[in-house]
């Protein structure tokens, strides 16, 4: 069982989820659950395993919860008596301790043209799992490709379907080739959970796509949402520093940070 336990854990993070353990260190007394019991609490509230059930469960249980938006590990200690925390008198102490695993935020990119190429890499080495779809089976082999995830060289809608989406996780970026690219996959992912979604493009290019899904009934405020033209102002134009400046605006929002300069004078 304690096997499947962290097998549990290990899946959600590769679905991009939080994950925590339970572990009970130590019983002393009249106390239910055995030394080393393990349980799995994961972010949507489920549960796996069991220390002993009860009240102290219940209570990790609800501690751990809370616990996710922080994700700090933590210590618990219940003194079983009716002065304890849970008002209890069966005697003797439960001892254990709560570790979140934190899954790594994923990086979605449409299009696997110079920006994504390099974009992709830089991703890569700031700790997100990257993934590139294009229909382009040629591109796959990219040497800036080397470090992501996955290349998925599918159609937008298929793609799609493989990708679990999550509103603290999930980063989109939009590079595809046209418009009309642009478009469809705005249309398949503007009602999905996401952090962050930008689109690569000229104000002319933004304002045409956006004009074009509003008439066909798209919501103007989720369009509103998307960072485009995307990136902070700071390229000088060059691919290389374009796909820098997108991450930088991904970073500010990941670590909610306000990307001005920390000059003091």
């Amino acid at each position: 069982m304690k096997a499947e336990i962290l097998e549990i854990i290990y899946e959600e993070n590769k679905k991009g989820k939080d994950a925590s353990l339970v572990f009970l260190i130590e019983n002393k007394g009249s106390t239910p659950g055995e030394d080393n019991s393990l349980m799995a609490v994961l972010s949507d509230g489920r549960s796996f395993g069991t220390i002993g059930g009860g009240k102290i469960e219940a209570d990790v249980i609800r501690r751990t919860i809370e616990g996710f938006k922080d994700g700090e590990s933590f210590e618990f200690d219940y003194n079983l008596s009716k002065d304890g925390e849970l008002k209890m008198s069966c005697g003797g102490n439960s001892r254990g301790f709560v570790k979140y695993f934190k899954a790594s935020s994923r990086l979605i990119i449409f299009g696997a043209g110079h920006v994504s190429q390099k974009l992709a890499r830089i991703a890569t080495k700031t700790n997100f799992e990257v993934t590139v779809i294009d229909d382009r089976e040629e591109f796959k082999d990219s040497p800036d490709f080397a470090g992501i995830k996955e290349y998925l060289a599918e159609s937008i809608d298929e793609a799609i379907e493989k990708i679990d989406f999550d509103k603290e996780k999930t980063y989109i970026v939009l590079c595809t080739r046209g418009h009309s690219q642009d478009a469809e996959v705005l249309r398949n992912i503007l009602d999905k959970e996401y952090k962050y979604l930008g689109m690569i493009g000229s104000k002319a290019k933004v304002i045409s796509v956006f004009k074009d899904l509003e008439e066909e009934g798209y919501d103007r405020d989720k369009l509103n949402k998307i960072y485009t033209p995307i990136g902070l102002d700071i390229d000088n134009g060059s691919v290389e520093e374009i796909a820098i400046s997108i991450m930088a605006e991904i970073l500010m929002i990941k670590n909610k940070k306000s990307g001005q300069s920390q000059k003091f004078n």
